[in-house]
C-alpha cells in the first residue's frame, strides 16, 4: 500500500534533488517514479513481514536521458524501507556498476533528504581467502604442511611466495583490505585463483580466520545496508546456490535489474553445464592420489574413514566409465578442427549416439558426488563439535580439498543428467553441443547443455521468490510493443509495463544516413569496399568518429585497406583495453586532433562517448547474431518444428536490440548532435527493415 507517508517521502526526495540540482523534473522521470511506486506499494506481506502472493513486477523502457537511476531510486529505496526490505540494484555491466556506486548513489545521498546506506556486493572470486594464503606461505617457505589446499604439481617458486609475503603484510598491517579491486598494483589471474576460496571450500565460522576474513566482513556489510548495488550475474549466481548465500534471500529483496534486456541471457548463462571430459578424467586421477594423505588428515573417526573408502570405491567407478567414454569420444574429437571446432547436435541420431556415451556415467557420477556429499557433511559436523586443537588442524585441511571434490563434480554430473533428459515436445528442448579445444598445453571435448529460454528459469527461481522487481533498460520493446522481453523473461502478460520516450530532440539531433555507396551487407567484398570508401571521401578526419563492425575479420581487413594516412588516427579495439582505448580517443580529441575507433560489439553498449567525442557513427551492418551459435540454433530448429518463423521470433529482434543500443552511443546529452551512417542497405531493401526503422528514435532520415 502506498501510504500518504511514503508518498510525501518520495515527492520530497525528488523536490529535493532537483532544488539542489537546479534542474528542471523530466516528464519521463517523474512517470518513472510514479510507475515504480504504484507497483511497489502492491506488495503483500503479513504481520511479520513475509511476503504473501505474487510479487509485483514492473518493466519500464526509458529512453537514453531519461535519468534512469534517479527515476527508480527516488521511489525504490523509501518503498523498500517502508515495507523492511532490501533493495538490491542490479547492472548488466561493469562500467554502469561503477557509475551507479561511484557517481550515482553519492549524488543522490548529496542531493536528497533520503537517509539510507549502500554498499556495493561482489562475488567471493573477489576477495582474498586469508587461510589459503597463511598456508601457501607455508607450503612455498617449504614449512610442512598438509597437502589438502595444493594440487599435486604445484612446485616452490621464490618470485611468487615473495607476492605472497607482500600481499600478507599489506593486509596484516591494514594497508589492504583483502578486496582484489583494491590492490595498487595489479595480480596476476593464475595467482590470485590460488588466494580465493569458493563456497564449498570455505570453511566459513570454523575457520581459524573467520573474525578476519574479507569476504565475510563484506558480507557483514551487506545486512546492515538498505541499498546493495550488484550485477546480473552476482544474482543469478546466487539465486543458483539457492538464494541467500551472497546477497540477501529473494523473498527479503526487491531487485532492480538496470540494463535488464541482459537479464534473459545472463541467466541462461548461469543454468547452463559443461564437462570437460579429459580435464575431468585427469581429475579423477588427482583425487585418487591425494587419498592417502586426506585419509591421514581423517584419522581421527571411523565413520570418516568408512564414508572416505564409500568415495574411493564410487571414485574408482567413475573413472573407469569417463576413461571408456574418453575412448569413445575420440572419433568425435578428431571430426572437429581448430576452424571447425564446435558441433551443435540437432539431429536426433546425434543426441542419441552422444546419450550411448554419456548414459554409463550418470550412475557412477551421482554416487561418487553424493559420497563426496555424505563425507563433507560428516568433516562439518565433527568440525562443530571437535575440542582436539590438533584434531581441528586436520580437519580444517580436509575440509578445502573435498570441497574442490564437489566444486569440480557437481557440475560434472549436472552436465550428464541434463544431456540424457529428454526433451517434452511442449516445450523448448535443451541445446546439447560439443567444442574441441586445442591447445599447445590441452587437447580435450567439450561437453555442454543449456536451456534455450530463460522463462522458465527466471520464473522459478526469480519471479516467483523476489518480494518485487523492476526491469528497466533503454532497449525493451520491439515497435513499442514489450512481448517479445515478457516472453524471454517469463513474465506474465499483465505485468506492469511502462515506455518512458527520450526526451531528446532526435529528428533535430541526428541525420540518419543511408549513402549511395551501401550495399547488402551479405556481399562481403564489395560491402567491405564500401566501408573503405565511406570513411576515405565522406568522414571528417578531424572529428571523433566510432565505426562498429559485427565481424572482426572485417575490421582488419577495412582497416588494411585505408590508405596510410587515415591508418595513422585509426585505433582498433584489439590494440588497446576498453578503457584505455576510450581514454586515448578522449585525450587525442582534447589534444585537436582526430581520432576514429573500429569497435566490435562490447564498443556498441555502454560506451559514454558525449559531445564532441563522438560526432560520426557507422553501423557497418545490422546485426544479427551468429546462425551457428548452439543455442539459438537449437531454438530456431524448434520453432521450425512448430511451424514458426524463427528469424522473425528470435533473429530480428535480437539484432534489432543490439541495432539500438549501438545507435545510443551518439547522443548522450541534450544538446549533442552528430550523423549515423548505415552502410547495410538491408534495412531499406528487405521486408524487416520497415521494423528496423520503426524501432529506431526519429531520426531525420537521408536515403540516398
Amino acid at each position: 500500500m502506498l501510504t500518504d507517508t511514503v508518498k510525501s517521502t518520495i515527492q520530497s526526495a525528488y523536490s529535493h534533488y532537483l532544488d539542489a540540482r537546479e534542474l528542471k523534473s523530466r516528464y519521463g522521470q517523474k512517470h518513472m517514479l510514479a510507475q515504480i511506486a504504484r507497483s511497489l506499494s502492491r506488495m503483500e506481506v503479513d504481520s511479520e513481514g513475509n511476503k504473501i502472493g505474487q510479487a509485483p513486477i514492473a518493466v519500464i523502457e526509458a529512453g537514453t536521458g531519461t535519468g534512469k537511476t534517479v527515476g527508480y531510486a527516488l521511489s525504490a529505496i523509501p518503498m523498500a524501507q517502508a515495507f523492511e526490505k532490501k533493495l538490491v540494484i542490479a547492472t548488466a555491466t561493469v562500467a554502469l556498476q561503477e557509475q551507479v556506486v561511484n557517481k550515482d548513489i553519492p549524488d543522490i545521498e548529496k542531493n536528497t533528504n533520503l537517509k539510507f546506506k549502500a554498499v556495493l556486493a561482489k562475488g567471493r572470486g573477489r576477495y582474498l581467502c586469508t587461510h589459503k594464503l597463511e598456508q601457501l606461505i607455508q607450503f612455498y617457505s617449504g614449512t610442512v604442511v598438509a597437502m589438502s589446499l595444493f594440487e599435486e604439481t604445484m612446485e616452490a617458486d621464490e618470485a611468487t611466495l615473495n607476492i605472497y609475503n607482500e600481499l600478507m603484510t599489506d593486509f596484516g598491517r591494514g594497508a589492504w583490505s583483502g578486496d582484489r579491486d583494491q590492490l595498487p598494483e595489479k595480480v596476476d589471474d593464475k595467482i590470485w585463483q590460488t588466494l580465493t576460496s569458493t563456497h564449498r571450500e570455505c570453511l566459513n565460522r570454523r575457520c581459524p580466520h573467520f573474525q578476519n576474513c574479507p569476504f565475510f566482513e563484506a558480507r557483514n556489510e551487506l545486512e546492515e545496508a538498505d541499498v546493495i548495488i550488484a550485477n546480473h550475474d552476482l544474482v543469478m549466481a546466487d539465486l543458483s546456490l539457492g538464494g541467500g548465500a551472497i546477497l540477501p534471500a529473494p523473498e527479503d529483496t526487491i531487485y532492480i535489474f538496470d540494463e535488464g534486456h541482459h537479464l534473459p541471457d545472463k541467466a541462461l548463462m548461469h543454468f547452463a553445464s559443461q564437462l570437460t571430459a579429459k580435464y575431468m578424467l585427469n581429475q579423477f586421477e588427482q583425487w585418487k592420489k591425494q587419498v592417502p594423505k586426506l585419509r591421514l588428515e581423517l584419522n581421527y573417526g571411523e565413520k570418516s574413514e568408512y564414508l572416505l573408502d564409500q568415495v574411493v570405491d564410487e571414485l574408482s567407478a567413475a573413472h573407469q566409465h569417463l576413461a571408456f567414454a574418453w575412448q569413445a569420444l575420440q572419433p568425435w574429437y578428431h571430426r572437429l578442427d581448430r576452424d571447425n571446432n564446435t558441433l551443435t547436435l540437432l539431429q536426433p541420431e546425434q543426441i542419441e549416439e552422444f546419450s550411448a556415451i554419456l548414459e554409463p556415467l550418470n550412475h557412477p557420477f551421482t554416487q561418487l558426488f553424493l559420497a563426496i556429499v555424505a563425507l563433507e557433511e560428516n568433516i562439518r559436523k565433527r568440525l562443530a563439535s571437535a575440542q582436539d586443537i590438533e584434531e581441528k588442524d586436520h580437519l580444517q585441511n580436509a575440509m578445502p580439498v573435498v570441497g574442490r571434490w564437489l566444486q569440480r563434480m557437481e557440475p560434472a554430473k549436472t552436465l550428464v543428467s541434463n544431456w540424457l533428459q529428454e526433451d517434452s515436445p511442449d516445450y523448448a528442448p535443451i541445446a546439447r553441443w560439443v567444442e574441441r579445444l586445442d591447445t599447445p598445453e590441452n587437447q580435450d571435448l567439450v561437453l555442454n547443455t543449456s536451456p534455450v529460454s530463460a522463462n522458465h528459469v527466471l520464473r522459478s527461481y526469480l519471479w516467483n521468490r523476489c518480494s518485487a522487481a523492476i526491469v528497466t533498460s533503454a532497449t525493451l520493446t520491439i515497435e513499442g510493443k514489450f512481448d517479445r522481453f515478457l516472453n524471454q523473461a517469463g513474465l506474465k502478460d499483465d505485468s506492469d509495463v511502462l515506455r518512458v520516450d527520450s526526451p531528446f530532440d532526435y529528428q533535430n539531433a541526428v541525420t540518419a544516413k543511408i549513402p549511395a555507396i551501401a550495399v547488402d551487407a551479405a556481399k562481403k567484398t564489395e560491402h567491405t569496399a564500401s566501408i573503405i570508401e565511406l570513411i576515405e571521401t565522406q568522414l571528417p578526419k578531424e572529428t571523433g568518429n566510432l565505426v562498429l563492425f559485427s565481424s572482426r575479420a572485417q575490421m582488419h581487413e577495412t582497416y588494411e585497406g585505408l590508405s596510410e594516412e587515415w591508418q595513422k588516427i585509426v585505433t582498433l579495439q584489439d590494440d588497446l583495453p576498453k578503457s584505455m582505448l576510450i581514454s586515448h580517443h578522449k585525450e587525442r580529441l582534447e589534444g585537436g586532433a582526430g581520432s576514429t575507433l573500429f569497435g566490435l560489439a562490447s564498443l556498441a553498449e555502454g560506451v559514454d562517448l558525449p559531445g564532441n567525442y563522438l560526432t560520426h557513427l557507422v553501423i557497418a551492418k545490422l546485426p544479427f547474431g551468429t546462425p551457428d551459435d548452439p543455442i539459438t540454433a537449437t531454438l530456431s530448429q524448434w520453432l521450425e518444428q512448430k511451424r514458426l518463423n524463427p528469424f522473425q521470433l528470435v533473429t530480428l529482434p535480437s539484432a534489432i536490440i543490439r541495432l539500438v543500443q549501438a545507435c545510443g552511443r551518439l547522443v548522450r546529452n541534450e544538446n549533442d548532435t552528430g550523423t549515423i551512417w548505415f552502410m547495410d542497405r538491408r534495412i531499406i531493401e528487405k521486408r524487416y527493415g520497415k521494423s528496423v526503422m520503426r524501432s529506431l528514435p526519429s531520426y531525420r532520415w537521408e536515403i540516398e
